[in-house]
């Protein structure tokens, strides 16, 4: 909680800096300039996820575990590009993923919180007052956070890359995300069986059989709020 804690307030700062910051640039310039023509964007974004893990084998889903409901939060920047109605827009989100484990020794619930930088790559429809578009992902990540306690980090592989594929809305100064994330990595670090990583996940190497192969996908919905 005192990680969670730490990103909500980092990502507060970074907010009232960029507010600092716009206030500064705006003075003396015309305050009714179309929010609209602004190609530049800088907003604060938040939301859940609805993430599970599934086992791959042969690229078909074999195995998949009960569902994790985790959250959002971050900061966006918005560039438009050269070519009408594309963007992109990276972005720095803290990130909970998680899933419960249905495995002999008892169901174990994961959870595994990451820093990530996604870029979306958005080709939209400009309707003047709203602008729907569809939006591809690519992004990485890094643990920070996991639990339960006695999971070991050598267990884990803390670094993750994927990709997001999904769709929205922009109105004002806001827009809705819907996209769903694939992570690529294993979940699991290839350890030999009797090792104490292989054991360490629930001191039990049974439920490494629900784990092996596995990597974090679910639904992500969010809501970013450009105030610059």
């Amino acid at each position: 909680m005192k990680r969670i804690a730490s990103a909500i307030v980092i990502t507060g700062l970074l907010a009232l800096s960029a507010l600092s910051f716009r206030a500064e640039a705006e003075d003396g310039k015309d305050a009714g300039k179309s929010y609209a023509a602004s190609f530049f964007k800088v907003g604060v974004k938040g939301g859940i996820d609805f993430m599970s893990v599934s086992r791959f084998e042969l690229g078909y889903i074999s195995e998949s575990v009960s569902s994790y409901t985790g959250f959002n939060a971050g900061v966006a920047f918005s560039f438009d590009l050269p070519v009408r109605g594309m963007t992109i827009q990276p972005e720095l989100n803290y990130v909970s993923k998680g899933a419960m484990f249905r495995s002999p020794v008892g169901n174990v619930r994961l959870r595994a919180d990451y820093v990530e930088l996604p870029v979306n790559l958005q080709v939209g429809l400009d309707l003047i007052l709203f602008r729907p578009y569809l939006m591809v992902s690519p992004y990485i990540g890094y643990a920070v956070y996991k639990e339960p306690g006695f999971v070991e980090w050598s267990s884990l592989n803390r670094f993750q890359y994927g990709i997001g594929i999904g769709g929205g809305i922009d109105f004002w100064r806001f827009q809705l995300q819907v996209k769903y994330n694939w992570n690529i990595g294993d979940l699991v670090r290839k350890v030999p069986e009797g090792s104490d990583a292989h054991t360490g996940i629930v001191g039990a190497p049974e439920l490494l059989g629900s784990v092996h192969d596995a990597a974090f996908r679910g639904l992500e919905v969010s809501l970013v709020f450009f105030f610059w």
